[in-house]
């Protein structure tokens, strides 16, 4: 479940991130695991992230057409930016991090860091 959201809501978003293109109430509803969920729940929901900003939405023709305001990894991004600034000691913090990555990750975050050379102060 994501962060600050009900699982419903996280659900809606996969479904959405999952999404090439914007998606109607009813596209969403289509695309989700459950199933008996009604129409007008998703509708409210897709609503209530939107008041959230964590949707957009727009008018074509009758229908309103959703999509995030940001994708997965830049949510993924601002949850770890958050952790970091929760803890008190930032070296601490990010070293547990880096302690629990599998050497795939390990791998990919050098490879990152070598395309950021250190900047001047």
């Amino acid at each position: 479940m994501l962060t600050g959201l009900g699982s419903l809501e996280s659900e809606v978003m996969e479904a959405l991130w999952a999404s090439p293109s914007p998606m109607s109430v009813r596209q969403v509803l289509g695309s989700l695991p459950r199933e008996g969920i009604a129409y007008t729940t998703i509708s409210t929901v897709l609503e209530n992230l939107r008041r959230k900003e964590w949707v957009r939405r727009e008018r074509l023709g009758r229908l309103w057409f959703y999509q995030p305001v940001r994708d997965r990894s830049t949510h993924a991004a601002e949850r770890m930016q958050d952790a970091l600034a929760d803890g008190r000691d930032a070296g601490a913090t990010l070293l547990r991090f880096v302690d629990g990555m599998s050497p795939e990750e390990m791998r990919t975050l050098r490879a990152l860091l070598a395309e950021h050379p250190e900047e001047e102060p």
